[in-house]
């Protein structure tokens, strides 16, 4: 990792607008420069750079930061790559460790021998004869030429040492080449042989195009119908994405990604002018995967098979994607049929309006399991409270339940509610069994409102519940601007309420770095503070926060107003919450006239009615 003095002199000289002026074509703007945002499709210029602060936003995507997170998302780098890449047009000289400098030239030299490797396959199926198999086999799948071209396909020749003799030819190390798992020792060790042999091969890049793994897929007898670069200092196979390289350019333009299982799914794709696809190597998705995709894009389309084991692992990484906060909807293949064969089946056309009509992770699951149980049988419901134990959100469970009621319920409303009651009641069971602690069945309120000391601020989570209303959201983002560029502004905001008061997390954590900042006397830091964290959402959010327009303080009583909107949105959101909790307990006849929960919504009311404006 680079050092923090080495980040820190980067930050403070590396001219943020030349940088970017470098890839987006920017105009004067008040103190600033606007421009077409380059990790979106926009007509309206909401892409904003501030020299003066050294900070970018877009205020339509929202992602944002200083120069190093610029450079970083934009060609598609890691931290320390990018930081390195800056280091060098600035000119400051960036020592590595010996130890360090040992492994970038054992790396660059793997990088060499795969492309070489590379153009060996390449050369291989189209000037050799053996090459033909191959070469018919792209024709029945209707690949073209140029197609196979961009994604560099090739061909390993059938004999057991055609590449580690042309690799003596071009006086290659033979060790360098089992390092990068191109060839490896025969069972005695007496010498080297192919690890690919008649295989259409696949090369598999890294974001920056460089090519760190094979995959293979044989076109004779085998057993092993694909087979991919062992692990090697240059290739995790859970960690890469086939096709990623070719595919950011439309990833940022359309700002989702589509995610499919096979090489051919995303090579067809592509052909069919999806170019925003990708495909994983074989492996269930993982937190790894999903760390790459959140790089670049927080809306992700999976298009599986509908039958394949893949599929029914992702369908139980719902906590995954939440995790990751990542959007992801299902595109909804007929069953039996993959990305690659519909495409040829049916055409671009028949697959674009699949992707328009993608469905979310609940309503896919739900229609899957209605498909293959049609009525709430004791199989059904076995099946049912499976998928129901996936989801640890209560919300996300209780929807899943409604809608599968709803479904099982049909043209028959009357039975809805003794569906949802038999959900309920095998859920328990299930729970009861397995999992006693994950259970909505079993804490069929949660977390009472009740409990909740009025008016505390309630925890409110855009990823779990429904988004704050905008006129609510607009008056915290003020606040916030306020606060992260105005001392005394931060100082008066937080006199009337804590950090713990926000509605959203993200203004949560950043008002408690504000205090911290405010009491050590270290305010003007906070932009380097927020950097040194490493945590791209609170630094995409402050980013935003310092280029917002503070005009609005010019009105009279500006914060005051809207701390009184706050205040007022969290005590209607508790009388609601302690409503629906008094709802529940007088339909299951459980509300009696002591109840501590009526006296407390009647006082809070009362509270309501009382307060001033």
């Amino acid at each position: 990792m680079p050092s923090s003095d080495i980040v820190r002199l980067i930050r403070e000289n590396a001219n943020i607008l030349t940088v970017v002026e470098g890839y987006v074509r920017l105009t004067p703007s008040g103190k600033s420069y606007k421009g077409l945002c380059p990790f979106h499709n926009e007509k309206t210029p909401s892409f904003y750079v501030s020299p003066e602060k050294g900070l970018w936003y877009c205020f339509g995507c929202g992602a944002g930061g200083d120069v190093i997170d610029f450079v970083q998302r934009i060609e598609g780098l890691t931290f320390s790559e990018a930081v390195a890449r800056l280091a060098r047009q600035l000119g400051l000289r960036w020592e590595l460790p010996p130890a360090a400098q040992r492994e970038a030239w054992a790396r660059e030299r793997l990088l060499q021998v795969n492309r070489w490797a590379t153009e060996f396959f390449e050369r291989a199926l189209w000037a050799s004869e053996a090459g033909e198999r191959a070469r018919q086999y792209l024709f029945q799948r209707q690949i073209s030429h140029a197609t196979a071209r961009r994604f560099r396909l090739g061909y390993a020749p059938p004999s057991w040492d055609a590449l580690v003799r042309a690799a003596t030819e071009a006086t290659l190390s033979a060790h360098d080449l089992a390092r990068a798992g191109l060839i490896q020792r025969t069972r005695d060790g007496s010498r080297y042989v192919d690890r690919f042999r008649d295989r259409l091969m696949f090369p598999i890049a890294d974001p920056q195009g460089d090519v760190v793994g094979f995959g293979g897929r044989a076109l004779g007898d085998s057993d092993v119908k694909y087979l991919n670069t062992p692990e090697t200092p240059l290739f995790q196979k859970r960690k890469c994405l086939y096709a990623l390289h070719l595919a950011l350019p439309a990833i940022r333009e359309k700002g989702e990604v589509i995610l499919v299982e096979g090489y051919m799914d995303a090579i067809a794709l592509h052909q069919g002018g999806f170019s925003n696809t990708v495909a994983t190597l074989g492996t269930a998705l993982n937190a790894d995967t999903l760390q790459t995709l959140r790089r670049y894009t927080q809306r992700v389309l999976i298009a599986y098979d509908s039958d394949s084991a893949g599929l029914n692992a992702v369908l139980r990484a719902a906590d995954l994607f939440r995790q990751h906060e990542i959007e992801v909807r299902f595109v909804p293949l007929p069953e039996g049929s993959d990305p690659d064969e519909f495409l040829r089946e049916h055409g671009a056309a028949a697959f674009r309006q699949l992707l328009d009509h993608a469905e979310s992770l609940i309503r896919f699951r739900v229609r899957w399991l209605v498909q293959r149980h049609p009525d709430a049988t004791e199989e059904g419901l076995k099946a049912a409270v499976k998928i129901l134990s996936d989801f640890t959100d209560p919300i996300e469970q209780r929807e899943c339940l409604r809608l599968l009621a709803k479904m099982w319920s049909g043209d028959r409303p009357e039975r809805l509610e003794s569906l949802e009651a038999a959900l309920i009641r095998a859920l328990a069971e299930y729970q009861r069994r397995f999992a006693p602690s994950a259970s909505l069945a079993s804490r069929p309120s949660s977390r009472p409102m009740h409990n909740l000391p009025f008016p505390d601020p309630i925890r409110l989570s855009l990823t779990t519940s429904s988004p704050l209303p905008p006129g609510i959201l607009a008056a915290e983002q003020d606040l916030m601007a306020a606060m992260v560029q105005d001392r005394e502004a931060a100082h008066h905001i937080l006199s009337q309420m804590t950090p713990d008061e926000f509605l959203l997390a993200e203004h949560r954590d950043l008002a408690r770095l504000v205090q911290g900042c405010l009491e050590e006397q270290r305010f003007a830091d906070l932009p380097l503070l927020v950097a040194e964290l490493g945590d791209e959402k609170l630094r995409q959010t402050l980013s935003g926060l310092m280029l917002r327009d503070l005009s609005f303080l010019k009105a009279r009583n500006a914060i005051e107003d809207r701390l009184f909107r706050l205040r007022r949105y969290r005590q209607r959101e508790v009388l609601q919450r302690q409503e629906a909790e008094l709802m529940r307990k007088i339909s299951s006849g459980q509300l009696s006239r002591d109840d501590p929960l009526l006296k407390m919504w009647q006082e809070n009311l009362r509270a309501l009615k009382l307060s001033p404006r």
